[in-house]
């Protein structure tokens, strides 16, 4: 060989010895061209944030004008933006276990306050970990501590307690702002950046109770206000959605700073949203409709892959797991029942419709399609509209014009949806697991609303 290379350049000359080294380099590159042309050393940081309680609704990025929110629009902007984005349940627990597992809700069967995820689930964080990644999460709810189980796969399971928060109400401290979250994950980026990591940044802030800002030593719970107060109300979680939306800018700052942002899968996500009077309630746990349902869900792809468009498609926080692994250059495990989002909206692998189940409290299933939603609602629970509801969500939005006894045919088509849906959950499902929760636990959930 170095014969032949000795030959060669002298019969070519150095300078087409040097052309020659430059093309076998950039085959070299092809090779392990990534996302975007982006040529990755190692495989992408992954990093999921996650706002509980964020409506998609109240984002600028998804249209609201009653407010800007910049930092995740300048994020939407330089990502794609999911805009059918839906979650699969009301509260935390069983929409956080979905993210985690891609598993329906009455596959991974932590549903209720006093359910744990089971052993028998694979978790994201343990396919990561399995793969060279170092996991780590840093969370402030109480429905993910480790009484629960929520911890599988992680290395560093950082639970941030709220008596270190600043913002308290009636003396009560209920969590940890984004501000102080954001003063533990900073320094643990800077201290992990020579290494693949995947990290779990999960911020309260807009859930409940809804705190002025800046932060006043002012607050409000909506549990115990009238109808009348909804736009109070209402602005007042708008506040903590523009201050999570600062604290969003500080996180992707250092994050750019550090120089991990091009290398990194970046998912922007919410476990469900929060109701302010639309369809008679407060908060959330007890309905489907889509000012609960509909979460965003914004992915920023390494080397900028198709940043600033938006997918059309059916996007289900069941989708983000698959979609990690995906760009991970990792197998996802059988038992996962998403698909990866990198697929074009119109694939059809990409999901047809989107199953969410409520069992908390108001016992609700529910069917969506890009137009259609039909919602099965148990006698007594139903709010007065009937336990049979189908909406038009291109000519109805809001859902207020019930069509189930105009369309019958939908009706029975969708009922089909649902009834296949929850009997394939149930099928697959893993056996569930109770725990015994203390008393200290108990009153921080019911503070929380649980």
């Amino acid at each position: 060989m170095n014969q032949n290379g000795t030959s060669l350049s002298k019969w070519l000359g150095l300078g087409a010895l040097a052309l020659g080294l430059a093309l076998l380099m950039a085959g070299a590159a092809a090779c392990t061209e990534g996302i975007g042309g982006l040529v990755n050393k190692q495989p992408p940081n992954v990093i999921v944030i996650l706002a509980d309680a964020l409506r998609a609704d109240r984002l600028s990025c998804y249209g609201y004008t009653g407010h800007q929110t910049p930092n995740i629009d300048a994020l939407a902007q330089d990502a794609v933006r999911y805009r059918l984005s839906t979650g699969p349940a009301a509260w935390t627990k069983p929409a956080c276990a979905t993210l985690i597992t891609s598993l329906y809700p009455s596959s991974h069967r932590a549903q209720r306050v006093e359910d744990s995820l089971p052993d028998a689930v694979t978790t994201l964080a343990e396919v990561l970990s399995g793969n060279g990644y170092h996991t780590a999460a840093f969370f402030t709810n109480h429905n993910l501590r480790e009484e629960f189980n929520f911890q599988q796969g992680y290395q560093e399971y950082h639970w941030l307690a709220p008596e270190a928060s600043s913002h308290t109400l009636d003396g009560q401290t209920y969590y940890q702002e984004a501000e102080m979250v954001n003063q533990q994950v900073m320094p643990w980026l800077a201290a992990n950046q020579k290494q693949p990591f995947f990290l779990y940044v999960h911020y309260m802030d807009p859930h409940r109770p809804y705190f002025e800002h800046p932060y006043n030593g002012r607050g409000e719970d909506p549990r115990a206000n009238e109808p009348a107060d909804a736009p109070r109300l209402s602005a007042l979680y708008d506040g903590e959605v523009r201050y999570l939306d600062e604290q969003i800018g500080v996180l992707l700052a250092e994050i750019k700073r550090l120089g991990l942002y091009d290398n990194s899968l970046i998912v922007f996500v919410a476990d469900h949203g929060e109701e302010f009077q639309e369809h008679d309630g407060w908060a959330h746990c007890q309905t489907l409709y889509q000012e609960i349902v509909g979460v965003p869900i914004i992915i920023r792809y390494p080397g900028g892959d198709r940043s600033g468009t938006v997918d059309e498609g059916l996007a289900r926080t069941l989708d983000v797991a698959p979609t990690i692994l995906d760009m991970a250059g990792v197998e996802a495990p059988a038992a996962m029942e998403g698909v990866s989002l990198r697929l074009p909206a119109n694939s059809p692998a990409r999901a047809q419709w989107v199953f969410a189940e409520e069992v908390f409290r108001a016992g609700m299933l529910a069917i969506r399609t890009p137009q259609y939603k039909l919602i099965r609602a148990t006698p007594g629970e139903d709010r007065g509209r009937g336990t049979v509801q189908l909406y038009d969500l291109l000519a109805d939005p809001g859902e207020t014009h019930n069509l189930a006894e105009e369309r019958p045919d939908l009706v029975s088509k969708f009922g089909q949806y649902i009834d296949q849906t929850m009997a394939h959950a149930l099928n697959v499902a893993v056996t569930g697991k109770q725990v015994d929760i203390d008393k200290e636990l108990e009153e921080r959930l019911r503070q929380l609303g649980y």
